[in-house]
């Protein structure tokens, strides 16, 4: 191979590199932007709200929180608690999946 072949090679590797970690990125925040919302699973309700605050409604017992989301990991601090709740997530669709302490996939359902 010669030298501009491989320059060119090169070239296109790093312009397929870039736009991969773009497109990973912009997934990211698309998918924590997704969060925004109600969600509902049974007698059971969370609403995020963009300005990071929310609601857990628990069969009408009402707890405010503020949250961190970084596309796979929520961070929830209740109101008068001092350690926030750590929790995986993903969002499928309409389906907003967490993994309970106990390792079990709870799934809440847009509303």
């Amino acid at each position: 191979m010669n030298k501009k072949k491989v320059i060119v090679t090169i070239g296109i590797v790093l312009v397929i590199v870039v736009a991969v970690v773009i497109l990973l990125n912009r997934g990211s925040k698309s998918e924590e932007k997704g969060l925004v919302g109600k969600w509902a699973y049974s007698s059971f309700v969370y609403t995020f709200n963009e300005d990071k605050t929310g609601m857990y409604d628990s069969l009408g017992n009402v707890m405010n929180f503020t949250y961190e989301a970084d596309g796979s990991k929520l961070s929830i601090l209740y109101e008068g608690n001092t350690a926030p709740l750590e929790l995986n997530y993903r969002i499928e669709e309409n389906k907003l999946i967490i993994t309970d302490s106990f390792g079990a996939d709870v799934e809440y359902i847009r509303k």
